[in-house]
């Protein structure tokens, strides 16, 4: 039984093996074909239906050979060669032209990735082509300013003739450059996308009055360059405690408005326009989790008919969210009945302090110590007075290692006051 297990493992690995070379060798022929099909046809032909440049073959088509479909997909692209100068210095950057044909397949030995590649340079019949025109530059890098490679760059636009409806892909620079883009104004629709990524995008006026990204325009004999950041994409996790004297208990069902400080924009009335802005409701447990969440800083606020206010917060408020991380924040809400006060205690470098402590005192019928609760806890370097009457009052620092610090402050209704403790 043995024996036979490994004989019939070694002939299905064999059949897989020339299965996968079969379709192999049946796609390099596909792709061939296509290249002398694209190869016999007139120069201003060659290019792809709503592509840069426009021409006669689709950018993706099935072709069946041996029970098999193939996918194959034509990139067409003008070159901007460095013999004679390059855009903006040439005034005529389209050169020639570049075209790339990939060939993957389905099945039980699919190409997963494995695509069969042709590439081959074609030239006008004079020195260069006279096509008219400006440069499309797209520049697509991550949040360290590093190049995103294998980027999805859509762009479309109805406004030339013909239209633009083109997909590619940024090289390993993060880079899709394109010369021979048809001049207009406002008129180039670029998105950006990648798998597990953030997005992003150019806007019209009629979705923000005011964008930081219009949609491109493309002048004759012109660079236009676009620069577009995205990054992975992290998976935040959200926790509602009751703050009571310090004691934390999940507190169910409550609505966080969450907010992130990158904006698209100013409507017509000069307001920023936000890339996120949504409200989220914690279940049974006090628990939310947010999934896809770009990179940023979020401020975390509660609706305005809401009872409550946040006392404490772990992270410290705004807080950061860094690419393909999983963070989680700890929010402790206490009841906006009377006045409080959240300290928060931090070194020279922002890092909150743990167990330090904070004596709140008016001098006459009201002293309060408490003390700041260590990271794992939603008041780590942090600490609420609350059912304060309104007044000014002596609030005492101490921290093992630093330099104690008393302030005044007055107290009226909920304030927040942050102190930067030195070491000696």
């Amino acid at each position: 039984m043995i024996l036979s297990q490994a004989v019939i493992t070694l002939v299905f690995a064999a059949y897989d093996l020339l299965t996968f070379s079969r379709a192999r060798i049946t796609a390099r022929h596909v792709a061939q074909e296509q290249i002398e099909e694209i190869r016999n046809v007139p120069f201003d032909d060659v290019g792809t239906q709503g592509g840069i440049p426009s021409g006669i073959f689709p950018q993706s088509n099935e072709v069946l050979r041996n029970g098999l479909s193939y996918t194959v997909r034509t990139t067409v692209v003008y070159i901007d060669d460095p013999f004679d100068g390059q855009t903006p210095i040439d005034l005529l950057p389209t050169d020639y032209k570049r075209v790339r044909v990939d060939v993957s397949w389905g099945g039980l030995a699919a190409s997963n990735g494995a695509t069969i590649t042709l590439i081959t340079d074609i030239s006008p019949a004079g020195v260069e082509s006279v096509t008219g025109g400006g440069t499309l530059s797209i520049l697509v890098f991550d949040a360290l300013g590093a190049p995103v490679p294998q980027a999805t760059v859509t762009i479309v636009s109805s406004d030339v003739s013909p239209a633009v409806n083109l997909i590619a892909q940024t090289n390993d620079n993060g880079l899709v450059f394109l010369p021979g883009a048809l001049a207009c104004s406002g008129c180039y629709e670029v998105s950006i996308t990648k798998s597990g990524f953030s997005s992003d995008k150019t806007y019209s006026t009629a979705e923000i009055a005011n964008p930081t990204n219009p949609h491109a325009t493309v002048i004759v004999g012109e660079l236009t360059e676009l620069l577009f950041s995205i990054d992975r994409t992290s998976t935040v996790n959200f926790v509602t405690q009751n703050y009571d004297a310090g004691s934390f208990t999940p507190l169910a069902n409550q609505e966080l408005l969450i907010q992130g400080n990158k904006t698209l924009g100013t409507n017509a009335f000069d307001e920023p326009v936000y890339k996120y802005e949504d409200t989220i409701t914690t279940d049974a447990n006090g628990s939310a989790t947010l999934e896809g969440v770009e990179w940023g800083v979020y401020e975390i606020t509660l609706p305005s008919e809401v009872d409550r206010n946040i006392a404490v917060a772990t992270p410290l408020l705004p807080f950061t969210v860094d690419p393909n991380t999983t963070p989680t924040a700890q929010i402790g809400l206490a009841a906006n009945n009377n006045p409080g006060l959240t300290v928060i205690i931090t070194d020279s470098a922002d890092a909150p302090i743990p167990l330090a402590t904070a004596v709140l005192s008016n001098g006459v019928d009201y002293e309060e110590t408490l003390e700041t609760g260590e990271s794992t806890e939603a008041d780590f370097g942090q600490v609420y007075f609350t059912d304060i009457v309104p007044a000014d009052y002596t609030l005492t620092l101490t921290a093992t290692g630093y330099l104690d610090d008393i302030r005044t402050v007055t107290i009226s209704g909920h304030t927040t006051e942050t102190v930067i403790l030195n070491q000696p």
